[in-house]
């Protein structure tokens, strides 16, 4: 199990979902999921490389929902929704005061809570969002409440659903400072990351890039465990 601090599991996330050919947002959108999730304890990392495995190549247009202004959200094609794609599209469109949702499949629906997250703190509003037997509770001040499942990691679901919650006082988790990747999810990750540096060259060698590089490589988190 490799340990990093959030900002590392961050910037990881953000470097991975550029390799695997995600827009700067998109890119921004993940490292901030993983970031709100590890926080809480959740183990989003190795959902996050698997999702990006999945999708690697696919176009963001390919992995979000469409918008119908009488229909409200829907799914547009035959590829899995993208749940970073799906809360963007939420918090733009559907994220109106009570309103409520269904959509599927969608991959990894684990990653659409912080989104929720901000739109029940926008509205200052409790929400559930559910998958399966799957329950999540986001209070009105945007922080994880109480949830409950036999899967939390469930790689897809066959749908999600959203909507006001009744749990008006629901106990914050612990937040951690540190999060944890499975090796061969942060090996996975660090796959796709390595696509976005720029490729080696004579120049780049004899001006001492190669040894940056080992001392990049170095100082990376260890192994716990």
């Amino acid at each position: 199990m490799i340990a990093l601090s959030l900002g590392e599991a961050e910037a990881l996330l953000r470097k991975a979902a550029r390799g695997a050919g995600r827009s700067w947002g998109m890119a921004e959108e993940c490292g901030r999921t993983i970031r709100w999730l590890e926080s809480y304890g959740l183990a989003a990392m190795a959902l996050a490389a698997d999702l990006l495995a999945q999708t690697d190549g696919v176009a963001d247009t390919a992995l979000a929902p469409a918008w119908a202004a009488k229909g409200g959200l829907i799914h547009r094609g035959a590829q899995p929704l993208c749940p970073i794609a799906l809360g963007t599209a939420l918090s733009d469109h559907a994220g109106a005061p009570g309103a409520t949702g269904r959509i599927g499949p969608v991959l990894a629906p684990l990653l659409l809570l912080p989104h929720l997250a901000s739109i029940a703190q926008r509205h200052g509003q409790a929400y559930a969002l559910t998958w399966g037997e799957s329950r999540f509770v986001l209070t009105a001040g945007g922080a994880l409440g109480a949830h409950d499942g036999p899967d939390l990691g469930q790689r897809q679901a066959a749908w999600v659903a959203w909507g006001p919650s009744d749990t008006e006082d629901a106990a914050a988790a612990l937040r951690p400072h540190r999060a944890h990747c499975p090796s061969s999810a942060y090996a996975s990750l660090n796959q796709l990351a390595e696509r976005t540096f720029a490729p080696e060259t004579e120049a780049r060698r004899q001006s001492g890039a190669g040894e940056a590089k080992l001392s990049t490589d170095a100082a990376r988190p260890k192994t716990e465990g």
